[in-house]
């Protein structure tokens, strides 16, 4: 049942919020507002979420624990959160509305808590959650460790190729001019490239800093979010990697949900709001549409590509022994792994190939530049 602390007032409407953390549109007036404020990060909703898991378990009363968690806290963004929601849970708001009213919270974290409160079991939806957010920063902390060292390497050597193209090559352009020979195609090239670098590169950095305020602007409209998606699933590693990390919060999401009583079309219905892809959304609403019309969920997950056959015929021996929630959180544990695999070989791949990208770069500005010297050393 609903966490509702009982006074006599009204239930205020709850007014949409601007900030959000999954991608939702913010207006324009109040971007300005909350360009720094990054909110409540992965780090910090862990922490939160636990401390209401303690707290909720020991049978503190809701009002209680927002006190409690209020006063014990030291950073001013989890403060003024617990005081948004307080404020609302005391003039009778539901929880999960007051978490959904103060739009830090994701439609995954609403919604499960809204479960939570229906069912009576809103400390283990807590720690749930708590588990869900540790997983999160295990995996981002992998493709950071993963991509870290070639991106800073790729950084450097791009910095240094800019510094020779500036400064070292247009040193031999004034030697090979008094030279007068014929400079080798190869040479004439990197010439050219050199020259447009050092007349052109504030139209360069214009051209990078209107594409980012391009993409500022429409990262969170639908037809980009579609779009990139697209674009995404289409490259070979990280296209695979991005369906299978879609498919790990959708089988988590669906094991919680089935495994807190919720019929199957409230399930996939609640799913649709937490994956966070237009593609598994728009495959969820069919399904769900399906599903509602007597279909099975194995022969409604057939007519979908974005799910693999192994995935459907694990669904379909689930639906025949009804275990589906155990199912479902055994193929997400699987597709946590397999993403976390292909995230550590990614990251051993992409080492070694920055390393040859450096030498190639660097090794071409240098062939370039010692060709006419053998030539000109041979002529005399």
């Amino acid at each position: 049942m609903a966490i509702e602390i009982p006074i006599n007032a009204k239930r205020h409407p709850q007014k949409a919020s601007a900030r959000t953390t999954d991608g939702d549109t913010v207006p324009f007036w109040k971007r300005d507002l909350i360009l720094f404020d990054r909110g409540l990060n992965d780090v910090r909703k862990e922490r939160l979420f636990r401390e209401l898991h303690l707290l909720l378990n020991s049978g503190v009363d809701p009002r209680t624990v927002l006190d409690l968690l209020t006063h014990a806290q030291k950073e001013p963004k989890i403060t003024r959160v617990l005081v948004s929601v307080r404020g609302a849970v005391v003039r009778g708001v539901p929880f999960s509305d007051a978490l959904e009213a103060e739009g830090s919270f994701t439609p995954y974290e609403v919604h499960s808590m809204r479960i939570g409160e229906e069912n009576g079991r809103l400390a283990t939806v807590c720690l749930q959650l708590a588990e869900h957010h540790a997983d999160r920063i295990k995996l981002r902390r992998m493709v950071r460790q993963a991509f870290a060292y070639p991106m800073f390497v790729l950084c450097i050597t791009l910095a240094v190729v800019f510094f020779m193209m500036n400064v070292v090559v247009p040193m031999f352009a004034q030697v090979f001019a008094r030279s007068g020979a014929e400079l080798p195609a190869l040479t004439r090239h990197v010439l050219t490239v050199s020259e447009l670098l050092r007349t052109g590169w504030p139209i360069v950095v214009a051209a990078f800093m209107g594409l980012a305020i391009v993409y500022w602007f429409v990262k969170d409209r639908p037809f980009w979010r579609s779009w990139t998606e697209r674009a995404t699933f289409r490259v070979p590693v990280l296209g695979d990697l991005r369906r299978k990390a879609l498919l790990a919060r959708f089988c988590r999401s669906m094991a919680f949900l089935l495994g807190s009583a919720s019929p199957l079309d409230r399930a996939l219905e609640m799913s649709e709001r937490m994956t966070g892809s237009p593609a598994l959304e728009s495959a969820l609403v069919r399904i769900r549409a399906q599903v509602i019309r007597g279909s099975t969920l194995r022969a409604a997950m057939g007519q979908e590509v974005f799910f693999d056959s192994q995935l459907i015929a694990m669904i379909g021996v689930a639906e025949e022994v009804k275990q589906l929630d155990s199912m479902f959180q055994r193929l997400s544990e699987r597709y946590t792994d397999e993403v976390q695999h292909k995230t550590t070989l990614l990251g051993s791949v992409l080492e070694p190939a920055t390393i040859l990208l450096i030498a190639v770069l660097v090794g071409i500005v240098l062939v370039a530049m010692y060709l006419p010297m053998f030539k000109l050393s041979t002529t005399f």
